[in-house]
């Protein structure tokens, strides 16, 4: 197998930690765990609408990957095979819930006077409300794209979507967004 542009980018190491995680080295489970945990919480997170939601996922997320790490055939990136594990399991773990809590401000600030932090975190709130009010599939290609900063490709790696319909969601989403957000301009 050769190694891609984006896999040299996303570090060198994770085929070898997936080797050595298969043959049952548990210092490679944990640096996998630790490379991926905070992005896949960011994602269960804003997906499922609560921290505490993105907790559990998160663990069982991990679960999913080191039982199924033999699936994994090295042909894409590891990191869209594990994209890919998250995603289903907050769809799934949606389709189980059939209803959306509002989801808390769950980004932080540098900002160190307490004015500007109440800003920040009012306008994360409403921000994180109104994705909250978009459909999941709109909602998880806005996460992908603007949390997370992936671009096309990798997104429609990880939802099996084509190029086209992850624009098109991407548009159709920012569209609602933009409605949801008008009243509030100043």
């Amino acid at each position: 197998m050769t190694t891609t542009a984006k896999e040299t980018a996303a570090g060198p190491d994770d085929l070898a930690l997936v080797r050595a995680a298969r043959a049952g080295d548990a210092s490679a489970q944990h640096a996998l765990y630790e490379r991926y945990a905070d992005r896949l919480h960011t994602l269960a997170a804003y997906t499922l609408g609560s921290r505490a939601a993105a907790e559990d996922a998160l663990q069982s997320i991990f679960v999913k990957v080191f039982e199924n790490l033999d699936r994994f055939q090295e042909r894409a990136a590891f990191s869209t095979w594990i994209w890919r594990i998250a995603l289903n399991h907050c769809r799934d773990e949606i389709r189980r819930r059939r209803d959306f809590v509002p989801l808390e401000a769950i980004l932080g600030s540098d900002d160190v006077t307490p004015e500007r932090l109440h800003q920040v975190r009012q306008v994360e709130t409403i921000v994180a409300r109104a994705l909250q009010e978009l459909s999941p599939k709109l909602r998880e290609v806005v996460v992908l794209r603007y949390v997370e900063n992936l671009n096309y490709e990798e997104i429609s790696a990880i939802t099996g979507c084509s190029i086209g319909t992850v624009s098109s969601r991407l548009y159709r989403a920012l569209e609602q967004l933009e409605k949801i957000l008008r009243p509030l301009r100043l």
